[in-house]
């Protein structure tokens, strides 16, 4: 990462750098522990192509639908997605909250940037107050497209009225970390709280 001119902006990916997103502790729970079986649950039957559907705007009702109809075995496990979607979001992760409210606090603007679908969105924000924080938010299910696909990150900046060479992008998936830094963005790979300030400290944000 390179250090941008002084008008910086913040780009947060969400699950993965701000919120821990597991399901894999629920399906345990639902399969009564057979990691075995709850693993092939989230491979096959709500894997990442149902995921995606989700993430990209699709109803997720209409998701657990069709894949019900696929797989009439799974269906109970299938509406545990709906159900106890709130046990799927883990929590937040308060070191990089406590970063992200400290560089609003210097003055920075910060966005969110995430692959996440709006309906899922607001179930979670009564649970996290930090995402009504944010100066602006744009996600996959907003528009329909999803990181890395570089339309998303051309929509940010439209959305956000951004400069690439003035926009840090912190997100945990080195290929959309990647795809920033394609398009002129400043990226960090996102690994752990403490890197995260070490890094925008060592840059003299923080």
């Amino acid at each position: 990462m390179h250090a941008p001119p002084s008008r910086t902006a913040f780009v947060f990916d969400l699950a993965g750098v701000l919120l821990e997103w597991d399901p894999l502790p629920l399906y345990l729970d639902v399969f009564n522990g057979e990691r075995g079986r709850a693993q092939h649950f989230l491979s096959s039957v709500m894997g990442d192509a149902a995921q995606r559907e989700i993430s990209a705007g699709r109803a997720v009702d209409a998701v657990l639908a069709e894949c019900s109809e696929r797989t009439p075995e799974f269906r109970e496990a299938i509406y545990a997605w709906r159900s106890r979607w709130q046990e799927m979001l883990r929590g937040e992760i308060a070191g990089s909250v406590a970063v992200l409210g400290e560089l609003r606090e210097r003055g920075y603007p910060t966005f969110a940037l995430g692959n996440w679908s709006r309906e899922e969105f607001e179930w979670a924000r009564p649970r996290f107050g930090f995402l009504d924080a944010f100066d602006g938010v744009l996600l996959s299910g907003d528009c329909g497209v999803l990181k890395p696909d570089a339309e998303i990150y051309h929509r940010a900046e439209a959305c956000f009225s951004l400069q690439p060479s003035q926009t840090v992008f912190i997100d945990d998936r080195p290929a959309n970390a990647k795809a920033a830094v394609a398009l002129g963005w400043n990226s960090l790979v996102f690994e752990d709280p403490r890197q995260l300030y070490r890094v925008l400290m060592d840059y003299g944000y923080l």
